[in-house]
């Protein structure tokens, strides 16, 4: 037998059972992760104690939102008076955190008819409520209520990998049946 013809049954013998094995490689999964939601909005918001005239509002709202829901971000927004013409209300600057459909809020800004203010809210579809604390008011605490057009952040869809493989430590891994 010839070298020639020797290398070839060598090359095949050891090819042949490769072959008849895939090599697998690890495949990224799809979805899940965290989704990044920014909306502008408006509002009409309505402090008690007040007149029965609504404020309106203009803002801009920036989240994170996970897979599981979680929520938070930040959201900046102008108000504007409306009784006796068109005048600035407060802008105001809040952290938020919670999940996809109720957040908790912080936050603080310039009331332009009294300084400084801080407050906390909540903010859920659609609707916000919540109380400011104005430092240099005579009656300090401005509870109120706004509607908005902020529905509910959609969560990212749910991980998956394609069919015989299983989400493991961050990746799809085979797994033959």
């Amino acid at each position: 037998m010839s070298i020639k013809k020797l290398s070839l049954a060598l090359g095949l013998a050891v090819l042949l059972p490769m072959s008849a094995t895939a090599i697998v490689f690890p495949v990224a999964p799809t979805g899940g992760g965290t989704d990044t939601v920014n909306r502008g909005y408006a509002a009409l918001k309505w402090t008690f104690g007040k007149t029965m005239t609504p404020e309106f509002v203009l803002g801009f709202r920036h989240a994170q939102v996970d897979a599981n829901g979680d929520t938070d971000g930040g959201d900046i927004s102008m108000s504007f008076n409306l009784v006796g013409g068109v005048t600035p209300g407060k802008l105001r600057a809040k952290y938020f955190n919670g999940q996809e459909k109720v957040q908790s809020e912080v936050g603080a800004g310039y009331d332009f008819s009294n300084g400084l203010f801080a407050g906390i809210s909540l903010q859920g579809p659609y609707s916000n409520i919540g109380v400011d604390y104005l430092f240099k008011a005579s009656s300090p605490f401005e509870p109120f209520f706004m509607l908005n057009t902020l529905k509910t952040n959609d969560k990212p869809a749910a991980t998956t990998c394609p069919a015989n493989y299983v989400y493991t430590a961050g990746q799809c891994s085979f797994q033959p049946n």
